[in-house]
């Protein structure tokens, strides 16, 4: 493990060369302000990497941050459609070029199934649900048998996952990533799944010790860390080495600013179109000779009239069936609607302007300052413990940290949490039982199954978190932290 020493070194003397990573003319070998020594053991007291470059996650496009109008932009439907114009800014962010495929939850099961192996109900829990391709008066049998684990449609968009489902993919697939970016330096070996599965069937009360995850990174590196391996703490050591956050569903409002794939022209961003192609007005392209008067996305005409059936024999397509948005973003309209990671409510006028995001559940107090104890200090007892926790509380005042601020300022008299804008003052007790609750989220982008009104980006429609339909499926983001001048892509 004296590879920790000399990661650490490297990074720190890489760091001082490239000044152009940070401020100018402050980064050193010293302390710009104290003149304390950077990384000296007879002089310094502060170890630190100060050299960091950004990372692309696999698979993932890098979506510039701007400001866009979110909400309707076509024709008003008779049915409410819950999404007034309201302009909102996005940060960057990293979305996946393709929805998540079969082939992408095979992988996800097939580890699973290793690791797990003495715990077949970990496995059931991930398996999509393909019996959602059965009809009571249509003949669906062979997707039923076949879409999900046929090597056929390896490349077609995941279906029958819920949006719990998926957030635990998301979960997984961070790991993975971090996991890879640890073997890859040296800082870890590569472990069998199936040593890993004994571990785990030995001592299953310490499985942070076996199977790497982001939260607990710190335990699974310290347990192979050596006396001579302190330069840097393990704290320090991973900072910037691992991805920046996690993988996770995008917002509402980032799929929606993503969808149009706005095009840059003379100084400014263009408006959002009625579909998120250039030149949007239509559902076919027109001007290009290769692919004019073909269509963009998959969806359903007329009844009965599916144009994945005319166009490939199957209701969905490949994930790179059609032309990307301006952005290099495939399928964000038809083929499968997409979970997103709000709650669903019928407003959305009184989000706030930028990263606009409803769903947020905080810590309570204990467990965010028992966050701040793991991050900032090592080898402290139980009790010391409990008593620094109880002066981040009493005495720093780190308070109302935590709570649940999903009915914030909702429109529901009932459950908002804050001032209410009554937008349900006049529904009927079975429209708030499906529109006002904490488990129903958003999901975005129409389908092969739904009418061309669907597939325009602004439309918006809830789902239970924990249900699953042959018309949905995912895909996944990553925010970025560090500025623009960290963009490395």
């Amino acid at each position: 493990m004296k590879l920790f020493v000399k990661i650490g070194i490297s990074c720190c003397i890489l760091g001082f060369a490239l000044v152009g990573c940070g401020p100018k003319n402050t980064l050193g070998t010293e302390s710009d302000k104290t003149g304390w020594a950077y990384n000296n053991p007879d002089q310094g007291f502060f170890n630190v990497k100060t050299f960091y470059e950004g990372k692309r996650p696999n698979g993932m496009i890098y979506i510039p941050e701007n400001s866009f109008v979110k909400g309707q932009n076509g024709q008003n439907l008779s049915m409410p459609n819950n999404n007034n114009k309201k302009r909102v800014t996005a940060a960057g962010f990293f979305m996946d070029e393709y929805e998540v495929t079969n082939l992408n939850w095979r992988e996800y099961i097939a580890w699973l199934q290793a690791v797990y192996s003495h715990d077949p109900r970990t496995v059931i829990l991930a398996l999509p649900d393909e019996t959602v391709w059965r009809e009571e008066l249509a003949y669906n049998e062979p997707f039923a048998q076949n879409y999900f684990s046929h090597v056929a449609f390896s490349f077609y968009p995941v279906v029958g996952v819920s949006w719990k489902q998926a957030v635990d993919y998301c979960t997984w697939r961070t790991d993975r990533l971090n996991e890879l970016v640890l073997l890859q330096s040296g800082i870890i070996e590569y472990v069998p799944l199936g040593d890993v599965n004994a571990n785990l069937q030995s001592n299953p009360e310490e499985d942070y010790l076996y199977i790497f995850t982001t939260k607990r990174a710190r335990d699974y590196v310290d347990q192979n860390r050596t006396e001579e391996d302190e330069l840097l703490s393990t704290t320090e050591l991973l900072n910037g080495l691992l991805f920046d956050t996690e993988v996770r569903l995008p917002t509402e409002a980032e799929w929606e600013y993503a969808a149009y794939g706005l095009e840059y022209i003379d100084g400014s961003y263009q408006e959002t179109n009625t579909y998120p192609w250039s030149g949007g007005q239509q559902v076919r392209s027109f001007g290009e000779k290769k692919t004019n008067g073909k269509f963009n996305a998959n969806f359903t005409r007329g009844r009965a009239d599916v144009i994945g059936i005319s166009l490939n024999d199957t209701y969905t397509v490949p994930v790179n069936f059609f032309q990307p948005n301006g952005y290099g973003l495939y399928n964000m309209a038809g083929n499968v609607n997409e979970w997103v990671m709000d709650v669903y409510r019928a407003t959305n006028d009184v989000l706030e302007g930028v990263n606009a995001f409803r769903g947020n559940v905080y810590d309570s107090d204990s467990a965010y300052a028992e966050a701040m104890l793991i991050k900032y200090f090592t080898n402290i007892d139980d009790e010391l413990r409990d008593s620094m926790r109880n002066v981040m509380i009493a005495e720093r005042g780190i308070t109302k940290t935590g709570g649940d601020y999903r009915n914030f300022k909702d429109g529901d008299m009932q459950t908002s949490i804050g001032d209410s804008i009554l937008v349900y003052k006049d529904a009927t007790p079975i429209e708030k039982a499906n529109m006002i609750s904490n488990t129903a989220r958003v999901y975005k982008g129409g389908s092969w199954k739904d009418r061309s009104m669907y597939i325009n980006p602004a439309q918006r429609r809830p789902l239970e978190e924990d249900k699953a339909r042959n018309d949905i499926g995912f895909r996944c983001v990553m925010s970025i932290v560090g500025g623009s001048e960290f963009k490395r892509y």
